[in-house]
């Protein structure tokens, strides 16, 4: 945390060097150092112990050293054919951005093909599902207040997406503090951290597959009764 905050732009990444010459996995320095930080960021800003240039400068040093390290992180991607595409964003005015990248590279190491970014207004969101085929959205929420938008933007989502079943996964600390505002809010499932996004999104796209089966099943269903009563009349 300190080399993060500290004047000389440099300490970060010469942080970083040392404990993976150490033997630390790129895995660890997102889950254990970088993320923590950025929580730490997080509640100095909101308990006004730092102030917005600070968390900003921050921010932006952890995310080139995501950047920096992303090529390696991603060199054992799995599979080559595509799991299915996510988008990633947050609610306008969060400043825990770098929590969503991360979810990115998880998921992109998965198998996924992703799209973040932090944050698109209501109406860009809107015409993106409304043109590109998603089959998981996940927002992050930094902030209690932000809920209510949340919610509403899940609802407009869902109702304005090509994918009639798409699935919203959500996550931070709100979450952790009280998971069942998932349901409230819409959300279909929370992702503790980046590392469970994965498999949590794979979760996510069998149950959005197995509700298009049971509506198509259902469709052909009643196409065959419709059919069934012309023949009889």
């Amino acid at each position: 945390m300190a080399a993060v905050r500290s004047p000389d732009d440099a300490k970060a990444v010469q942080f970083v060097r040392e404990v993976l010459a150490e033997g630390a996995k790129i895995e660890a320095v997102y889950l254990d150092l970088l993320a923590p930080s950025a929580r730490r960021l997080g509640q100095m800003w909101d308990n006004d112990e730092c102030d917005f240039v600070e968390v900003t400068v921050s921010l932006g040093r952890m995310q080139r050293l995501l950047r920096d390290l992303s090529q390696v992180f991603l060199a054992d991607a799995t599979g080559s054919e595509p799991v299915g595409n996510v988008l990633l964003t947050c609610i306008p005015g969060e400043q825990h951005t770098l929590g969503i990248i991360m979810v990115g590279e998880f998921l992109l190491r998965d198998g996924w093909r992703v799209l973040v970014g932090a944050p698109w207004s209501e109406s860009d969101l809107l015409t993106m599902v409304g043109t590109e085929w998603y089959d998981v959205i996940g927002f992050s929420v930094g902030s209690e207040s932000r809920l209510p938008l949340l919610k509403r933007d899940i609802r407009r989502l869902k109702s304005a997406s090509r994918n009639p079943h798409v699935q919203f996964m959500v996550g931070g600390q709100v979450f952790s503090d009280d998971p069942a505002v998932s349901d409230q809010v819409g959300a279909n499932a929370i992702a503790g951290d980046a590392r469970e996004a994965p498999q949590i999104a794979r979760r996510l796209l069998d149950d959005a597959r197995r509700a298009a089966s049971d509506a198509s099943r259902e469709a052909l269903g009643d196409h065959d009764q419709f059919s069934d009563t012309l023949r009889r009349t």
